[in-house]
């Protein structure tokens, strides 16, 4: 997971020349094949999404699910504009019950991260200023 995120992360400065399509077109062609094809690729949550986990206000960039194993897992990000969103992210969720596990948490510059955990989930929130990545797990 962690190297996943290190991965996005660092392909976001790379995509900033291409056109919203172009970009959509590459991780939709990407994605699709590691998914089976349940992807969205803007304004709506993936199909199975818990509903015990709360999101933050903000356009729905991108989702998707994933079966492994028989466990179901997703990837959603959202862009908002909040003041933090990673701050908005988190609260939502210790609204919701889940706990931070601070031994895997850290901030780097604007990016954040932030694991939580509930019976149920877990949940890694990976936050900028111009919103969040969720990456959600069985418990």
């Amino acid at each position: 997971m962690g190297l996943a995120l290190v991965a996005l992360l660092a392909a976001g400065p790379l995509l900033a020349g291409c056109s919203d399509a172009q970009v959509q077109d590459a991780v939709n062609g990407a994605v699709q094949g590691a998914t089976d094809g349940d992807v969205s690729l803007g304004g709506a949550l993936p199909d199975g999404w818990p509903a015990e986990i709360p999101v933050i206000d903000g356009e729905i960039k991108f989702g998707a699910g994933n079966t492994t194993n028989g466990d179901q897992g997703w990837v959603v990000t959202v862009a908002s504009s909040a003041t933090d969103p990673l701050a908005d992210a988190e609260q939502k969720l210790v609204d919701a019950g889940f706990e931070v596990d601070t031994s895997a948490s850290a901030n780097v510059g604007d990016v954040g991260v932030v694991a939580m955990k509930s019976a149920t989930f877990k949940v890694n929130l990976a936050g900028t200023p111009d919103g969040v990545l969720y990456t959600v797990a069985p418990a």
